[in-house]
């Protein structure tokens, strides 16, 4: 069976401030849409258990993979071994960037982790 959606169907939310992700999964793999909104900045962080690939498809951001900075522009891509820092920061205006995440990270999807608790289902026989 095969799935689609659009990008502008989907929640987008502002995971740090003027950076805003839309993510979409299969079973093995994340992909998602990712806008940054000058100033923004990713802090340097790493991911140990995913190779990630970043594709950017508009306006140009620095990023930082393993000590080495780069500007990358639309067209660009650069790929994030498992388990090497990162970091980035938007140049002007706005960029996206198509990102892309093997294995998944589910931490990635709405409401996959750190969010608010649902109040407890009241007992149908209380």
């Amino acid at each position: 069976m095969a799935y689609a959606t659009s990008w502008d169907d989907q929640p987008e939310i502002e995971g740090l401030p003027n950076n805003f992700r839309v993510a979409v999964a299969g079973a093995q793999m994340g992909i998602n849409r990712i806008r940054w909104i000058h100033p923004t900045t990713l802090p340097e962080h790493e991911h140990p258990d995913h190779e990630q690939a970043n594709v950017v498809i508009q306006g140009s951001v620095e990023l930082t993979i393993g000590g080495e900075t780069m500007v990358l522009s639309a067209g660009d891509v650069a790929i994030v071994p498992k388990g090497t820092k990162h970091s980035g920061r938007s140049i002007e205006g706005e960029a996206v960037i198509i990102e892309i995440f093997a294995p998944l990270r589910v931490e990635n999807l709405i409401g996959a982790l750190g969010a608010p608790s649902l109040p407890p289902a009241a007992d149908p026989e209380a």
